[in-house]
């Protein structure tokens, strides 16, 4: 980029789609597992922050100043966000992603991202000996953030360089109805449910309106024509 005298206007983005798995979660990763997501709660495949919250940087040394920004995006706003830098709107006003490129220029402006949502779907992985109940999913209104279900791993594991070690999960959790004020609980230590009924019924309602609107079925199940051995050994587009 820089011989090509194109890095000073070039805007590099980098951030993960989940937090890391661990030793024995998610399924499937009972050898393979490489991460760490302390001080947060949970692993991958989880509801807790510490499967959902993840850092991220944007390089523009044309447009921004070396800073830390806690400005509260959504994976959806990367979209739209993209588009304005580069001087696009979308062509469907219906997207779930905000443009947040202003507040990434400006730390003075608010987010205008005020709730979110993070996942929701029907457990549906024989394979594994999860199917049934409830939809497991979540929702963030503000500072509070209400988990009407969650399942594996709900530990906090230690950083290495805490001397600990990266050891098998513990047993396979299955928790429901879970309340916290990520502003002053960001490890999701303290479950407010109870303790603020008010909040917990209004913000469990809206989480209860997307639940219902979810389209028929769950996941699909797995097709062995999208194995990377079909290709070459390659993982192609769209096989996630």
């Amino acid at each position: 980029l820089k011989l090509s005298n194109l890095y000073d206007n070039t805007v590099i983005v980098w951030f993960s789609d989940n937090g890391g798995p661990l030793r024995g979660w998610p399924p499937g990763h009972e050898t393979a597992y490489g991460a760490n997501n302390w001080p947060l709660r949970g692993a991958k495949m989880t509801m807790w922050e510490g499967g959902t919250r993840t850092v991220a940087f944007v390089h523009a040394p044309q447009y921004l100043s070396p800073r830390i920004s806690t400005t509260w995006m959504h994976v959806t706003d990367w979209f739209p966000t993209i588009l304005s830098i580069a001087g696009l709107s979308p062509t469907r006003p219906d997207l779930d992603g905000l443009d947040q490129w202003a507040q990434l220029q400006d730390t003075s402006l608010d987010s205008p991202r005020k709730e979110m949502i993070y996942n929701i779907f029907y457990p549906n992985f024989p394979e594994y000996n999860i199917t049934g109940g409830p939809a497991i999913g979540a929702i963030r209104v503000g500072d509070w953030k209400y988990i009407h279900r969650t399942m594996g791993y709900s530990g906090w594991a230690e950083a290495p360089e805490s001397g600990a070690k990266n050891q098998q999960f513990p047993d396979f959790e299955d928790i429901r109805d879970a309340l916290y004020n990520l502003a002053t609980d960001p490890e999701e230590r303290e479950n407010l449910f109870d303790v603020e009924p008010v909040v917990a019924a209004d913000i469990q309602a809206k989480l209860d309106k997307y639940i219902q609107a979810l389209p028929d079925g769950g996941y699909p199940p797995k097709d062995p024509a999208g194995k990377p051995e079909n290709f070459g050994g390659i993982w192609n587009a769209g096989w996630c």
